[in-house]
């Protein structure tokens, strides 16, 4: 398992990441739990990425999928707890932007 899930009280589904990477060895994995979050919540999805160190090209992917489901919705993808490598992959493939972010101190 690489990702927990639950839906909190006010409809907000959240995600959290319990491995270091997110590649395209798990990424499936990732995708299929956020659809399954995405359809049971009502609000917006959180991804909490504090254990997360490296995101490939297939995890960014993952992310967007995600993002891909709620828009028509207007529900936010918000990338929490992220740490400067996994930011750095992020602006790398210009996609920082398409998220709510809220960065590891």
């Amino acid at each position: 398992m690489i990702v927990q899930s639950k839906i909190e009280q006010d409809g907000t589904g959240v995600l959290t990441v319990v491995t270091n990477s997110l590649t395209s060895v798990n990424a499936a994995e990732f995708r299929a739990v956020a659809e399954q979050v995405i359809a049971e919540s009502a609000g917006r999805l959180v991804v909490d990425c504090e254990q997360l160190e490296f995101v490939d090209s297939s995890g960014v992917g993952a992310f967007l999928h995600a993002h891909n489901q709620l828009i028509g919705s207007r529900r936010p993808v918000c990338l929490s707890r992220v740490g400067a490598k996994v930011m750095a992959s992020l602006e790398l493939m210009q996609v920082h932007r398409i998220f709510d972010l809220e960065m590891n101190k």
